[in-house]
């Protein structure tokens, strides 16, 4: 049966051959807020050759290393760093290590379904003006001694956000220690997602609730009522996702309260609505 799928997990059966060397991917989400991708290269492969896009791209690389190139720039990136491509700005990206390299690729806002997502140049001059980055590339490796703690057994590290440049997304690393979590069930005005990087983290969302492990993405469209927390026994690490970025000033969670009130209701289908009264 067809239903909102809240857990989606990377599942190497649902990758596909991009036709790039090495190169296999996979769809995750697609909101309007964000296009969200689990990407592989294979030792000696790479992506498309320098291109750019019209929505910022961000590489979040969850293993094996990674060379990326941002306008003129070449960077060798390991486990652990997040890249931030601002729309218009020419890049590409390769492996030439020793293994496969993984990383959990987000495009934000999602590209019109059936629009051309690269745009192939031959120099980053070659992108036309009108297009150009206004803000600069950057990558960021995580600093976990730069981490804050909100709230007792939660810490969290921004990566990207619009004082970063990152207009349409803004992304932390956050850690959770056993028995502690976030704030108590809430909403939010944008779309959230969360990616499991270890441990595992338990996840309310509305009725439901989840167990989520390693290289799992949870998907949180804006107004859902959700919480979550480490009921494990080690320290929980993920990424938290929010796109668009919280407007200055207005609350980022707002708590509510949440419970099923005892009534169900099913709607009408085509069936019921053309059956003839049985006759008398």
């Amino acid at each position: 049966m067809a239903r909102m799928q809240y857990i989606r997990p990377f599942d190497e059966t649902k990758t596909f051959d991009t036709g790039f060397p090495g190169y296999s991917a996979q769809f995750v989400s697609h909101l309007e807020s964000a296009l969200i991708v689990a990407s592989h290269i294979e030792s000696g492969g790479c992506g498309p050759s320098l291109h750019y896009h019209h929505s910022d791209q961000l590489y979040f690389l969850i293993r094996g290393s990674m060379n990326v190139r941002l306008g003129e720039e070449v960077h060798r990136i390991d486990a652990g760093t997040l890249v931030f491509i601002p729309a218009g700005l020419a890049h590409c990206n390769w492996n030439d290590g020793d293994g496969t390299e993984t990383h959990f690729e987000i495009i934000a806002p999602a590209p019109t379904p059936g629009a051309q997502i690269a745009l192939l140049v031959d120099k980053p001059e070659d992108v036309p003006a009108d297009r150009r980055n206004i803000v600069p590339g950057f990558v960021k490796a995580v600093d976990v001694s730069d981490m804050a703690e909100p709230m007792p057994g939660f810490r969290i590290l921004p990566l990207a956000d619009p004082d970063s440049g990152s207009t349409n997304l803004a992304i932390n690393y956050a850690e959770v220690n056993p028995g502690q979590g976030g704030p108590g069930t809430h909403i939010h005005e944008f779309d959230q997602y969360y990616f499991v990087l270890e441990g595992t983290l338990t996840i309310e969302v509305a009725l439901e609730k989840h167990t989520v492990g390693p290289d799992t993405l949870v998907i949180l469209p804006a107004g859902i009522p959700h919480r979550q927390y480490n009921d494990g026994d080690v320290v929980e690490k993920h990424l938290t996702l929010l796109a668009p970025p919280p407007e200055d000033g207005r609350p980022w969670d707002r708590g509510v309260m949440f419970e099923p009130n005892g009534e169900g209701l099913v709607g009408v289908t085509t069936a019921r609505h053309d059956q003839k009264p049985a006759s008398s």
